[in-house]
């Protein structure tokens, strides 16, 4: 029975020291981190020209590289540039060996300024002054657009605060009916004169009406300027 016990123990001796030596072997891989690999992208985009209305936003996460045992290495080759996409190659070397090449790639996002929302606004909101702003937005390849063209139009849908709104999310919202009495107000140099007049069209602030006088029997037109209000500018017709 002790010749038994005493068997075990250097059984179980020999067996904890080859666990030792197991524990103590060269791991069989070794892991490079993703952000050692941007850190190194990053600093070879400094060769990239990009205007003031871009920037570089990275295209994906830059994943960890599991290697076998040895020597890493990793070397920056020159950048890739396309006009809406840059790569930037990193060769990665193990005991001075070629293994493969890792892309860090980046989009070329455009930016422009435009007319935005400066607050919520829901579908059938007249906009004024207040509620539209220039602002600096990413552009997706539709042309900017000012806030005078927007003043005075009724939005058509929801839009969300520091939104881009476009002429075609817009309509005329219209203050002036065909066929109602409208005030025309008639400017000629320093000279203004207030009559009632029929509109013979509709429009929205800004637009051209058709309007008729009917104690006059007169076909004229005017400028749209507030509701039921219409700016005849004779100086300018004299031109």
């Amino acid at each position: 029975m002790r010749l038994a016990a005493a068997s075990l123990i250097v059984l179980l001796g020999a067996a904890v020291g080859t666990a030792g030596i197991a524990f103590g072997a060269a791991p069989a891989t070794q892991r490079i981190p993703g952000t050692r690999l941007l850190a190194l992208a990053k600093a070879a985009l400094g060769s990239v020209h990009v205007t003031r209305n871009e920037a570089l936003i990275l295209a994906a996460p830059v994943t960890d590289q599991i290697l076998g045992p040895g020597s890493v290495a990793l070397r920056v080759e020159s950048p890739l540039v396309t006009p809406s996409y840059v790569n930037v190659p990193i060769d990665i070397l193990l005991d001075g060996s070629f293994v493969r090449t890792d892309f860090v790639g980046y989009r070329v996002q455009k930016y422009m300024r435009t007319a935005v929302a400066t607050h919520d606004l829901i579908a059938g909101s007249v906009l004024g002054p207040g509620d539209v702003a220039l602002a600096r937005v990413p552009s997706f390849g539709r042309p900017p657009n000012g806030t005078h063209a927007l003043i005075g139009r009724k939005i058509v849908t929801t839009v969300r605060k520091g939104q881009p709104i476009y002429p075609e999310e817009t309509a005329t919202n219209l203050i002036v009916t065909a066929g109602s009495t409208v005030l025309l107000i008639v400017n000629d140099g320093g000279v203004s004169v207030v009559t009632e007049v029929q509109a013979r069209s509709s429009g929205g602030l800004g637009d051209e009406v058709a309007l008729y006088n009917p104690r006059t029997n007169t076909s004229l037109s005017g400028q749209v300027v507030g509701p039921d209000r219409v700016e005849l500018d004779l100086l300018g017709v004299h031109r």
